[in-house]
């Protein structure tokens, strides 16, 4: 994503994985280093969700209205709405 006003974060959720979010008018990216892995560890999982988390609230303060987080093979959502 190379929207103008994008932003952008790296969040390290272990020793050997971080994720990158680009977030953006475009919506929300992200980017696994060194790659998407087959399997997170609990922690790992744990730190994903809150990064994203994170950013997904970023990004409704950008929008001005809600986004909705849905995670896929829980079905768990999370709506964030744009912070005052």
């Amino acid at each position: 994503m190379t929207s103008e006003g994008a932003e952008r974060k790296t969040f390290r959720l272990s020793a050997q994985l971080s994720v990158e979010f680009t977030v953006g008018l475009g919506g929300m990216t992200c980017e696994w280093m060194p790659k998407f892995p087959r399997r997170l560890s609990f922690e790992e999982v744990e730190a994903y969700r809150a990064a994203r988390d994170e950013m997904s609230q970023r990004l409704a303060n950008l929008l001005g209205g809600a986004v909705l987080t849905v995670e896929a093979g829980t079905g768990k959502k999370v709506v964030h709405e744009p912070e005052e």
